[in-house]
């Protein structure tokens, strides 16, 4: 199953901007739209794709994983396909829309709410595996699609694109997906535990969840790192700019961030699964908040390479710390609709980081500005992070600050 996570976020990336931004020239030049049209068209999309994504989202826990991966799929593909035949500039955002719903956020979904409810003592590796297709894909399909776009076209690489989903997903549903693969991992060892954990929210329903408190303890860390990392990717070649630093650095930042990344899921894993995701919680965005000082305030370029992978080091860590959270704080019976929340909020504010970073930049105020606006934001949510540790923990550390002190 985790195998099948890997395979699900990976082939998210013909969806995720990073990839679909590798298109922008081709339709700016072909449709003869502005580049800040082409941005609406996108932002308008995503903001569109996050409202439907708790409707849709929220069926993974009543449809059957097979059933509902390959619906998810079937949209997917309809949307690679019509985006590859639009003629007419409105068809733009309607395949944004398509790609970024069923790409960005439902096959991202499915990957992750799979290794929370189907795993239980190795849930943090589980998701951890899964997880790594974000970085593999970054590391990996931009060089692949550039490539095939310049041998055959934008329009055809759509086709093999499509191709390449269809094929490996319906395959490995078919297939490898077998009914032993679709129990709770501990279901034979464990009946009790695995009936405790699934009844740990009887019945839960998605506007219970938003006056929840974990709900409002997790959703600024939820919100910040696609908010953050979006914002910065979309104007990375401007920030190279104002650092003064070679273009090139770019492509090499981006691997590093990848390489950062996939280390820091591969270590979260076991340390979630020993410790608990709320050890961790109010720890993971320092790194971050490293990567932030770090751009603002060196000059040299060796501070790509340093920006990047501290940034790297905090989103891998992040995305299993927070999917482990949300089990340990709602319970594995409706993940899935815990989760189509969430997922909603990380594709809105993807679409809200640009955005933002764009009426400072338009206003003439710079990336000094956009730095530390996002430095604040970030001290704050650590901050108010803090809440999330359990109390024995900090008792504990309590303890020990006062048994050293008094040594002293």
């Amino acid at each position: 199953m985790s195998i099948f996570g890997a395979m699900m976020t990976t082939l998210s990336s013909f969806g995720q901007t990073f990839l679909l931004a590798l298109y922008v020239p081709f339709l700016i030049e072909e449709f003869k739209i502005t580049n800040s049209l082409i941005s609406s068209f996108y932002g308008i999309a995503t903001i569109a794709s996050a409202l439907m994504l708790p409707k849709l989202g929220k069926f993974i826990d009543t449809v059957p994983l097979k059933k509902f991966t390959l619906m998810t799929t079937a949209v997917f593909l309809v949307s690679l396909v019509f985006f590859s035949f639009s003629w007419k500039w409105w068809h733009i955002p309607l395949a944004f829309f398509g790609l970024r719903l069923a790409g960005q956020g439902l096959f991202s979904h499915i990957a992750i709410t799979s290794m929370s409810r189907y795993f239980m003592e190795n849930r943090g590796k589980a998701i951890s595996v899964a997880s790594l297709g974000h970085p593999l894909g970054q590391a990996v399909l931009p060089a692949i699609t550039l490539l095939v776009i310049a041998q055959i076209g934008w329009r055809e690489s759509l086709w093999v694109n499509a191709a390449l989903v269809g094929i490996i997903v319906t395959f490995f549903v078919i297939f490898a997906i077998k009914p032993a693969h679709l129990q709770p991992e501990s279901i034979l060892e464990n009946q009790e535990e695995v009936k405790k954990t699934s009844q740990k929210i009887d019945k839960v329903r998605q506007r219970d969840i938003l006056k929840s408190r974990p709900f409002w303890l997790l959703a600024p860390n939820v919100f910040f790192i696609p908010f953050a990392i979006t914002g910065l990717f979309f104007y990375q070649f401007g920030i190279v700019e104002f650092k003064e630093w070679g273009v090139e650095l770019v492509a090499f930042g981006l691997t590093a961030f990848a390489i950062a990344s996939a280390f820091s899921i591969l270590t979260a894993g076991p340390l979630i699964d020993k410790y608990s995701a709320k050890t961790f919680f109010p720890f993971y965005l320092i790194p971050f908040l490293v990567a932030l000082l770090i751009i603002w305030l060196v000059k040299g370029p060796m501070g790509m390479f340093g920006y990047m992978i501290f940034m790297g080091l905090s989103v891998g860590f992040g995305n299993a710390t927070i999917a482990a959270l949300q089990v340990e704080f709602f319970g594995q019976k409706y993940i899935g609709t815990v989760r189509s929340l969430f997922t909603s909020m990380m594709v809105l504010s993807s679409a809200v980081g640009p955005a933002l970073f764009g009426v400072i930049l338009d206003a003439g105020l710079g990336f000094n500005v956009v730095f530390m606006i996002s430095i604040g934001l970030l001290v704050l949510i650590i901050l108010l992070s803090l809440r999330a540790i359990p109390t024995y923990s900090r008792a504990k550390w309590k303890y020990k600050y006062r048994k050293k002190f008094k040594k002293r």
